[in-house]
């Protein structure tokens, strides 16, 4: 594989030279593994999504190159559960580290073993993956890993999350037939190319009053907590009742919980694959944009702020709104990739332009893998020196598994703890 960047790309590049760029899922997983068998699930998933396997080559002023030439698989560091600190704690060291970017890969991983049971921490440069790209090499490395043989064609394939159980192919390839290609996100957006309207439209989305920088030491903390399934299903019930969306109410939590008695901003994430055409299906790949929705943080009835987030980010998600988020970027081609780095780390050292991210994502995985069951899934990112609190939360099961990365330390923890007192204490 070899191939330009595409101008979305290149910014993310840029912006990984001089700001936090990397995210993280986290599989904690019943059963045993060994460390040999995940290095060779490792290698095997790498056949499906060559992204696992990149660096950025020839990297001129104006553009670089992702290739697969001359990249080794990706690391994966093993720790004994009674060492680490806890997986957690692996997360906080993993995260900041950056990533060898004229090496490779942008990819590594590490195996916390606890004997009868191990979690898997996945971390990659946002340049080769989001949310949903994370959840498919989660599946597959589990897939590869309920094998009783991993040099051996598999028998095992659970249904994953665009079809039912499939068996994978002869050579060893998790999850069906390799390699699962699809071009950059820029490159799959139908219409005209970038206007000066999507300046605006961008502006509109992403812009808005800085605020101050939350206080903190520089040191990332990650704090993950989980919504039981009974609670999880009262909540859910309630907002169906309420006619709103379960983004919506926690977006309006989140703003009770950072901005009472003022609307606050949050950042929402969105999944592109919706409005690209071919839809890049399981391809690895930043498929994701964000944009800023103010909510009434003030409002009593946090049903009644619930339902005007539901009606502002519903407005964001369409395709007119969504493409040019991505579109943009094609006007920052005539910028040496270092001028835009530079750009944006002064944007980002002024402050936050929002409150809280708050990322909710449902991904469709199986729970059982062969004699390996899946019993909680944690999201992470970390795209921020400001401190604003990055919060994930990731449906499975009919539970909620919630995260909250920042610099803030305990600010940011409280935060957390407000706003789910809100969410689950509404009528």
């Amino acid at each position: 594989m070899r191939r330009r960047l595409s101008p979305y790309e290149r910014v993310i590049w840029a912006a990984g030279e001089r700001l936090p760029v990397n995210i993280a899922a986290v599989a904690r997983v019943e059963g045993r593994t060994t460390p040999e068998r995940v290095r060779a699930a490792v290698a095997a998933v790498r056949r499906r999504h060559p992204l696992l396997g990149v660096r950025i080559a020839d990297p001129g002023p104006w553009q670089g190159r992702l290739t697969t030439a001359g990249v080794p698989d990706p690391g994966v560091r093993v720790i004994r559960a009674a060492d680490s600190g806890g997986w957690s704690r692996v997360v906080e060291e993993e995260l900041p580290r950056p990533f060898d970017t004229p090496a490779g890969p942008l990819a590594r991983f590490v195996l916390v073993d606890a004997g009868d049971a191990f979690d898997l921490v996945t971390v990659y440069h946002h340049l080769v993956a989001d949310a949903v790209s994370a959840g498919v090499v989660m599946r597959d490395l589990l897939t590869r890993l309920a094998e009783p043989d991993p040099a051996g064609p598999p028998s095992y394939s659970p249904a994953g999350p665009s079809g039912p159980p499939r068996r994978a192919s002869a050579d060893g390839d998790a999850a069906g037939p390799g390699p699962v290609l699809a071009a950059p996100a820029d490159e799959l957006i139908p219409g005209p190319r970038a206007r000066p309207a999507d300046l605006l439209r961008t502006a509109r989305a992403l812009g808005g009053p800085v605020r101050a920088p939350y206080p903190g030491d520089g040191r990332l903390a990650y704090r993950a907590w989980s919504v039981e399934r009974e609670e999880t299903e009262l909540l859910l019930k309630r907002c169906r009742a309420r006619g709103v969306t379960l983004q919506a109410a926690l977006c309006a939590a989140f703003a009770r919980a950072a901005a009472p008695g003022r609307p606050a901003r949050i950042a929402v994430a969105a999944d592109l694959r919706r409005v690209l055409d071919p839809q890049p299906g399981e391809a690895m790949g930043l498929y994701a944009a964000s944009f800023v929705v103010p909510v009434d943080g003030g409002t009593p009835d946090l049903w009644a702020s619930a339902r005007e987030a539901r009606a502002a980010i519903h407005a964001r998600l369409t395709p007119e709104e969504l493409r040019p988020l991505v579109r943009v970027f094609r006007l920052t081609s005539f910028l040496p990739h270092r001028a835009v780095g530079a750009l944006l780390r002064r944007g980002e050292s002024r402050g936050p332009r929002f409150d809280v991210s708050v990322s909710n994502t449902r991904l469709d995985l199986p729970e059982e893998y062969g004699p390996l069951r899946l019993t909680a899934v944690y999201g992470a990112a970390h795209t921020s020196l400001s401190g604003a609190p990055l919060v994930i939360v990731v449906g499975l099961g009919g539970r909620l598994y919630l995260s909250v990365t920042s610099t803030a330390g305990e600010e940011a923890a409280g935060l957390c703890r407000r706003a789910m007192e809100h969410l689950l204490s509404a009528g």
